[in-house]
């Protein structure tokens, strides 16, 4: 856990508040989102279809049709735009084609090497089939709360092969097995608990014996790895949130389960898992929220399980009701991820080898729709709809579109900083860190940031000027994932008389991470709350 204390130090002739800032405006402005849309049209038997134009599509938002402003179909060879306004078919100059991130996120899995290396290898041709020069890749893995970066962003496709061949390597490596783990511990716990309730004179209540206290032990330890997982996933998507071109996430997963923990029940025969503790295991908020991020950043996402229907119960015998428990408890949540992304899933190696040409042809055979919308200047969640006005063809495209809210802008800026992927900054920002403090198994870190008064936005109220500006900060390692962003503001208030000898000086923000050795690095960011510029350093904490 790791928490901080701030402290905003002024100048004698500014005051400071920590309430909600009241500064005056600058005038009202209304500011209009473009809603881009990927869109994949097939006929009933999946070949794609092409010709269509900007006339054969509808868009709805929360039921309402939205006007069409942008068409365009890119084919993979030289892409055809249409303008919305054209009153003639006269065909204007193709658009070039869109830069593509490409985010690769493998959890650590184990397959034997027969089914590893089609579907590395199948991996590997994507790859070799799609990127360009100038697109972004990366590989990363995860490891049960370990986040390596396997391979920082590259259009180098000989790295990109070393990085995966090494994740092709650790994955035909066997890994422990930690629900068998618990199979073994718990059968173990069952004749100590018949014993003790021969001993009793009777069974003991379900709930009370040792083996229900281990199976609860063995599922909260998944929901926290489970629950790291999805924050770190969700912030590796907001950190390409400013990245123009198209967007995916290839996601092989070893769980990501709707009732996390609920594997451990079911090899230990559990079939049933009392409604209190199912309760406890629902993941489905934290997973929706893979979706919404998303769809709030552009993100097309491909989620699958690569081991498919393994054998828990042993290495001759074949799949049990426990494996299809198991699977089932799998495969309903990466299908609404792709479901709703506008992506594909797959589960089995070989039918994960076989899902990935069908993502080199979403990179490049595809209709981009846009559409203009209002902003409500909060974070909101619209409905989207698109189909065809052919019932026979097939419409595929992600179903909302998330408003964000400023706050939510800046802190995609500050996660993107925490990945070395930082936008530019607005302003110089200076930020001094102290020594460690130990802190019992812990330690603390001060940290002062120095804010020009010159760069911040200051507008005249009565006698005096006024103004606001937030701190911002995340802080990550690899291990133990990314934490969540957190931020403060703060506004201000300067004499008319002074504000000239102000601008000469500075603002202090201070405050403590109390972290642990899995903390490395810390970003930063301050937010003009005025004029919106903003300023990012991202701090590399020394052991």
């Amino acid at each position: 856990m790791r928490t901080f204390y701030g402290a905003l130090l002024l100048l004698p002739l500014a005051t400071a508040a920590q309430q909600k800032p009241s500064i005056p405006g600058i005038g009202e402005t209304i500011e209009v989102n473009i809603v881009n849309l990927d869109v994949f049209v097939t006929n009933k038997a999946g070949e794609r279809v092409h010709g269509l134009t900007k006339d054969d599509f509808e868009i709805l938002e929360n039921g309402v049709k939205q006007p069409i402003s942008n068409f365009a179909e890119y084919t993979g060879e030289a892409p055809a735009e249409t303008a919305a306004s054209a009153a003639t078919p006269a065909a204007p100059t193709p658009p070039p084609p869109q830069a593509r991130t490409i985010i690769v996120f493998i959890e650590r899995f184990y397959l034997p090497n027969f089914r590893t290396e089609p579907m590395f290898g199948s991996l590997k041709k994507l790859l070799h089939d799609s990127v360009r020069p100038g697109d972004r890749v990366t590989v990363l893995t995860w490891n049960r709360g370990v986040l390596l970066t396997q391979q920082e962003l590259t259009d180098s496709l000989p790295a990109l092969d070393r990085a995966l061949d090494r994740v092709a390597t650790l994955s035909a490596k066997p890994i422990l097995d930690r629900t068998a783990e618990t199979r073994w511990n718990i059968e173990d716990i069952r004749k100590f608990d018949a014993i003790a309730a021969a001993n009793a004179g009777g069974p003991a209540q379900q709930g009370d014996t040792l083996a229900d206290l281990d199976l609860q032990r063995a599922a909260e330890m998944e929901i926290v790895d489970v629950s790291r997982k999805i924050r770190t996933i969700n912030a590796l998507m907001r950190s390409v949130a400013g990245v123009e071109g198209k967007k995916i996430l290839v996601l092989a997963t070893h769980r990501l389960s709707i009732e996390a923990g609920a594997e451990h029940y079911y090899a230990t025969g559990s079939m049933m898992i009392p409604g209190e503790k199912r309760q406890k295991l629902d993941m489905r908020a934290a997973l929706k929220s893979i979706e919404q991020t998303a769809n709030a950043n552009g993100v097309t996402i491909y989620p699958v399980y690569p081991e498919g229907l393994l054998n828990t119960q042993s290495d001759w015998a074949g799949p049990s009701t426990a494996d299809y428990l198991i699977l089932n408890n799998e495969t309903p949540a990466l299908k609404q991820i792709a479901d709703g992304t506008g992506g594909l899933t797959a589960w089995g190696s070989e039918d994960v080898a076989k899902l990935l040409p069908r993502v080199r042809e979403d990179l490049d055979s595809y209709y981009s729709l846009a559409y203009r919308v209002q902003s409500s200047g909060a974070d909101k969640a619209r409905n989207i709809v698109v189909r065809t006005k052919r019932p026979s063809l097939v419409v595929r495209s992600r179903r909302e579109f998330m408003e964000k809210s400023d706050v939510t802008r800046m802190e995609d800026r500050v996660i993107a900083a925490l990945f070395r992927n930082p936008p530019s900054p607005g302003f110089a920002l200076r930020v001094e860190v102290g020594q460690r403090r130990p802190r019992g198994k812990q330690f603390g870190v001060p940290i002062k940031v120095h804010i020009p008064i010159a760069v911040l936005t200051a507008l005249p109220s009565g006698n005096q000027y006024a103004g606001a500006f937030s701190v911002y900060f995340a802080w990550g390692g690899m291990l133990g994932g990314i934490s969540d962003t957190t931020h403060e503001t703060k506004s201000y208030k300067i004499p008319v008389a002074d504000i000239e000898k102000a601008r000469g000086s500075h603002f202090t923000y201070e405050f403590e991470l109390t972290a642990d050795q899995r903390t490395e690095r810390v970003a930063l960011g301050v937010l003009d709350e005025v004029s919106k510029e903003y300023a990012l350093r991202l701090i590399q904490l020394t052991r």
